[in-house]
C-alpha cells in the first residue's frame, strides 16, 4: 500500500498551468506589424478545446495532491505535460486554420502569454516526471522527448504552418538555417578552445599554489563584465591589428563579425571549466594518487592515467556550463555581426515584430535544454559505477 503524499514539483506545475488561463492563450493581429488583441482560452477556442485543456491541469493538480511512489504516478504528469505542450501548438494552429476573413488578408494568429506560460508549466511536469523516472531509462527517455518529438512531425507535415511564428520561419527558411549553423559553430568553437585552455588553467592552479589566485581572478573578472562590454573591448584592438596585419583581415579576423565574439565567448566559457578541473582534482583520494606513484608513474603519467580520468565527470560538468552559457551568449553577439539567431532577436525588436524575436529566442531555449539534457546522459555514461553508487542517496 503506497502512502499518499504530495508531489510540491507537479502541484506548482498544475498552478502555473491553471493560472495561465488568466492570461491571453492567443493573439489575433490583423498584419505582422500591429500589436493586435489578445483572447483568452474560453473566446479563442471551442468549448470542447478549452474543457479539455482544463480537465488536464485539473488532473496535473490531482495528481500533485495525491502522489502515490509507484510507477502510474511517477508517469502520470510527464504524460499530461506532453499532450498540453502539443495541444497548445495544435490548438493555435487550428485557430489559425478556422480564422478567416477576406477583409483581412494578412491576418495572423500567435501564441499569447497565456499560451507560452502554459507551455513552460508543461515542462515542469515533464521535469517532474523525469527526476521521479531516473532509474527507468526507457520511460524517462519517453516522457522527455514525445511531446518535442510529436511537434515535430507536426511542423514537418505542415500542420503548424499557420501559426504566425512558423509563417516567420518560412519566410526566413535559408537565412534561418545559415544562422543556426553559425550559431552553433560559434558557441561550440568557443567552448572547444575554453576546454583546451580551462582545464590546462585548472591543473595548473591545482599544481602549483603561487598560481591559483592569479588564475581565479582572472576567469572570476572575466565572467563579472558584462557580455556587450566584453564584445565591445574586442573590437578595437582586433580593428588595429587587422589594419596592421592584412593577412588577418583576409582570414576575417577583423573589428567586428566572429572574431571577436569567438574570443569574448571564450574567455567567458573558462571559469565554469577551470573551477571545476580544479575542484575535481583537488577532491581526489591522495591514496590513489600516491598507489599510481608506487607503481612507478611520473607526474605526468598520473596526470593522464589516474587524475584525468577520474576527474572526467566533473570536468564535463563544467564544460556542459559552459555550453548552456555561450549558446545563450552567443545570441548577443549578433550585435557585432557575428550572425546567429540573434539576428533575429534585434531584427524583432527593431521591427516591433515579437514573431521575430521568436523565432530566434525559442531555438536558443531549445538548443539549451537539449545540449543540457545531453551532456548529462553523457555525463551519466562515462562516471565510474562505484563513483555513481557513492552519489546515490541512500533509501
Amino acid at each position: 500500500m503506497h502512502r499518499v503524499g504530495i508531489d510540491r514539483v507537479t502541484l506548482a506545475g498544475a498552478v502555473i498551468g491553471l493560472c495561465s488561463f488568466g492570461l491571453h492563450f492567443a493573439v489575433l493581429r490583423p498584419n505582422r506589424l500591429s500589436s493586435g488583441d489578445g483572447l483568452f482560452v474560453w473566446n479563442a477556442l471551442p468549448s470542447s478545446e478549452a474543457i479539455i485543456l482544463v480537465l488536464l491541469w485539473l488532473c496535473a493538480l490531482g495528481a500533485g495532491l495525491l502522489y502515490r511512489k509507484n510507477r502510474p504516478f511517477r508517469l502520470a504528469p510527464g504524460l499530461i505535460g506532453n499532450v498540453v505542450l502539443v495541444l497548445v501548438f495544435l490548438f493555435t494552429a487550428g485557430m489559425a486554420t478556422n480564422t478567416t476573413d477576406p477583409d483581412l488578408p494578412f491576418l495572423r494568429i500567435s501564441i499569447g502569454s497565456g499560451g507560452w506560460i502554459m507551455a513552460f508549466a508543461s515542462y515542469i511536469l515533464i521535469l517532474s516526471s523525469q527526476q521521479k523516472l531516473a532509474d527507468r531509462g526507457f520511460l524517462r527517455l519517453f516522457v522527455s522527448l514525445s511531446g518535442l518529438t510529436a511537434i515535430v512531425l507536426l511542423l514537418a507535415t505542415g500542420h503548424l504552418s499557420d501559426i504566425s511564428v512558423i509563417k516567420e520561419f518560412s519566410a526566413r527558411q535559408g537565412r534561418f538555417l545559415s544562422e543556426l549553423s553559425q550559431h552553433l559553430i560559434i558557441a561550440g568553437a568557443s567552448v572547444g578552445i575554453a576546454t583546451i585552455i580551462g582545464t590546462g588553467l585548472g591543473v595548473w592552479a591545482f599544481r602549483s599554489r603561487i598560481l591559483e589566485r592569479p588564475v581565479f581572478f582572472f576567469v572570476n573578472t572575466v565572467q563579472t563584465l558584462p557580455s556587450l562590454a566584453l564584445f565591445g573591448l574586442m573590437i578595437a584592438p582586433l580593428a588595429l591589428l587587422s589594419q596592421r596585419y592584412p593577412v588577418l583581415r583576409d582570414l576575417g579576423i577583423q573589428g567586428i563579425g566572429w572574431a571577436p565574439a569567438l574570443i569574448a565567448l571564450s574567455l567567458y566559457a573558462l571559469l565554469p571549466i577551470t573551477r571545476n578541473t580544479y575542484t575535481s582534482l583537488r577532491i581526489l583520494d591522495p591514496d590513489v594518487i600516491e598507489a599510481g606513484r608506487g607503481m612507478g608513474m611520473n607526474g605526468l603519467q598520473v596526470l593522464w592515467r589516474i587524475e584525468i580520468p577520474l576527474s572526467l565527470p566533473i570536468i564535463l560538468s563544467g564544460i556542459r556550463t559552459a555550453l548552456v552559457q555561450s549558446i545563450g551568449n552567443t545570441t548577443v553577439a549578433a550585435l557585432i555581426g557575428a550572425g546567429g539567431l540573434g539576428v533575429f532577436v534585434f531584427q524583432g525588436l527593431g521591427q516591433a515584430v515579437p514573431d521575430l524575436i521568436l523565432l530566434g529566442a525559442i531555438p536558443v531555449i531549445v538548443l539549451s535544454v537539449c545540449t543540457d539534457k545531453l551532456m548529462a546522459i553523457l555525463i551519466h555514461q562515462i562516471t565510474p559505477k562505484g563513483i555513481a553508487l557513492q552519489e546515490e542517496p541512500a533509501s
